[in-house]
């Protein structure tokens, strides 16, 4: 199963655990929101958006491109906020996982949204009391 992994840290993307690519076929796309490089993504099992190092500009050029992708979407940011992360399910992505917590969670949030569930990082709680992440 390919996973495309936007983001433009490729420090983010050395973090995911190594399990994971013995489990799943998972790709860097470093793109900017001149040049997407979206339609090279043929048939992936999930779309993973770090809109921490993107933007949530870019968020919306994947929005845009879900009619030829029927994977879920995986955010992954730094809100705590329940209205931010509400907007962003809202906006039609299946899961969020904060930056924080990346490394604990992503093979539990790629199991969850693979088997056609949804996934909201478990330790919001835990880094809420984060004076960083309440800016």
């Amino acid at each position: 199963m390919n996973i495309a992994f936007f983001s433009n840290s490729y420090e983010v993307f050395e973090s995911i655990p190594r399990e994971a690519f013995t489990l799943w076929d998972i790709f860097l796309v470093s793109p900017n929101t001149s040049s997407p490089y979206a339609e090279r993504i043929k048939d992936p099992a999930l779309v993973i958006v770090d809109t921490y190092s993107l933007g949530m500009d870019f968020l919306q050029l994947i929005y845009n491109n879900k009619q030829q992708w029927s994977c879920p979407v995986l955010v992954l940011d730094h809100y705590t906020e329940r209205l931010f992360i509400d907007n962003i399910i809202g906006k039609g992505a299946n899961g969020y996982l904060l930056v924080h917590s990346f490394e604990e969670e992503l093979l539990e949030a790629i199991e969850h949204l693979l088997g056609g569930g949804d996934y909201i990082s478990t330790l919001l709680e835990t880094y809420k009391g984060n004076a960083y992440l309440l800016k």
